[in-house]
Formats: structure tokens, C-alpha cells, sequence
């Protein structure tokens, strides 16, 4: 399901954090909430949360920062997709 407008609206002009960044890449390749929380071990309200600037505690930057190479330097969702897989050892 795509980002809704209010999200990208919220993102677009929140703080410019590391979360943040996973926000923009996320809505950029529309790469799912749900795989995001998947691969960084956060719920899905905590993703909603960094997306909108909100704090990532250290206990989750890597992940972030490993989610944000992968989107960064990912064609499509499903690229991304698979390569998440690969680095965080989930099931596709």
C-alpha cells in the first residue's frame, strides 16, 4: 500500500534525522513500513515515529544506517526487498 499523502507530508517536513532519512528513502522506493520494522527489529509505530525526525536509539541506528545503504543504493522495492533479506537474514 503507497504512502499516504499526510505521511509524506509529515516526513517531508520533519527534522532532518537519521530516521528521517530511512523516511525518505522508504516513501521514495514506497518499501513498506512493515519491512521496515521487519528488518530493524522496531515496530511499526516506532518506524512512523523516526520517520517523522523522532529519536533512534543506538540499539537501532545500525540497522537504520544498514536499511538506508540498502534503499539509497536500490533500483526498486524489490531489490531493496531482496537484499534486506540477505543482510538482516529474513525470509522474502
Amino acid at each position: 500500500m503507497p504512502y499516504s499523502e499526510n505521511i509524506r507530508f509529515e516526513v517531508s517536513k520533519a527534522p532532518k534525522t537519521i530516521g528521517n532519512q530511512l523516511g525518505r528513502w522508504a516513501i521514495h522506493l514506497d518499501f513498506p513500513v512493515m519491512k521496515v520494522s521487519q528488518a530493524t527489529g522496531a515496530t511499526r509505530q516506532t518506524v512512523y515515529n523516526w520517520f517523522k525526525g523522532g529519536e533512534v536509539l543506538q540499539a537501532y541506528k545500525n540497522n537504520v544506517q544498514t536499511l538506508i545503504d540498502i534503499l539509497r543504493t536500490s533500483p526498486t522495492a524489490e531489490d531493496a526487498w531482496r537484499k534486506t533479506c540477505k543482510t538482516f537474514d529474513l525470509k522474502p
